[in-house]
């Protein structure tokens, strides 16, 4: 009876932790949540960041014993939170058009996940590769959505073209040590370029189990390129080579970890 209201209470400090994890927003209303240091202030976001996926981590290792509930909650919750996201995005406009603070709580959430998912392979669960299943499955929505506002831009007449490695992304790097407290959007998009694209071998994995590591890392090294190609075609954002390799590192990554 102690261990089932153990477990009990264990459950309710992970779902308190990963939901307000999940709603880690900035916005303009109310002075704005987490005020100057929400959108401009490097250090403190990186922090923020930090503490959410500590804290993520060591809930789900409280809740060894839980490990099949607290995926479930997971698989449900964090699409929940999504479908709460799209409506803010397109219709509420809670966060306003700021997109900084549409782009870091889709960022809080992402890191969420990831707090999950390095949780679930600290404690060794039995069933780790089921749950691991689960839950990238219906991790896919999160990522599509994110796939489609961050790539999937309109058709334009105007685009930016750089095939030179180093005058690109990378020429933002020098601007962005110099003036790190106030270049978070730089850190953003260098980061994000090679952190977003390490789920896409586990994603695949998880919706084709019998496709083998080679293929799997054949089709998601030409998902960069794709962008890329889209980009170039429809004159819409930045082709960029220091984007692909970005992206391609991020591939590797995820493959080295899978």
């Amino acid at each position: 009876m102690k261990n089932s209201q153990k477990n009990k209470l264990h459950f309710i400090i992970f779902a308190i932790i990963y939901s307000l994890s999940c709603f880690t927003v900035s916005t303009d209303k109310f002075a704005e949540y987490n005020g100057y240091f929400s959108c401009k202030s490097t250090e403190f976001t990186i922090f923020k960041f930090i503490l959410i996926l500590f804290f993520t981590i060591a809930g789900v290792i409280l809740n060894k014993a839980n490990a099949d509930k607290i995926t479930k909650y997971v698989c449900v919750f964090q699409n929940i939170t999504l479908v709460i996201y799209i409506i803010d995005y397109y219709i509420t406009g809670f966060l306003n058009d700021d997109i900084y603070c549409k782009m870091w709580w889709m960022c809080a959430i992402f890191v969420t996940q990831a707090g999950f998912y390095i949780g679930l392979s600290l404690i060794k669960a039995d069933n780790f590769s089921s749950l691991a299943r689960r839950f990238w499955l219906s991790f896919i929505p999160v990522f599509t959505f994110t796939f489609l506002i961050v790539f999937a831009r309109q058709p334009n007449s105007y685009y930016e073209l750089n095939l030179k490695i180093g005058e690109g992304l990378f020429s933002y790097l020098d601007y962005t040590l110099k003036y790190f407290s106030h270049s978070t959007w730089s850190v953003f998009g260098f980061v994000g370029n090679f952190v977003f694209f390490i789920p896409i071998p586990f994603m695949l994995n998880a919706l084709w189990q019998r496709l083998k590591a080679g293929n799997i890392l054949l089709i998601s090294l030409a998902v960069p390129f794709l962008i890329e190609g889209y980009q170039f075609v429809f004159k819409c954002g930045s082709v960029d080579i220091d984007d692909i390799i970005l992206n391609e590192l991020g591939i590797i990554i995820g493959m080295i970890l899978l």
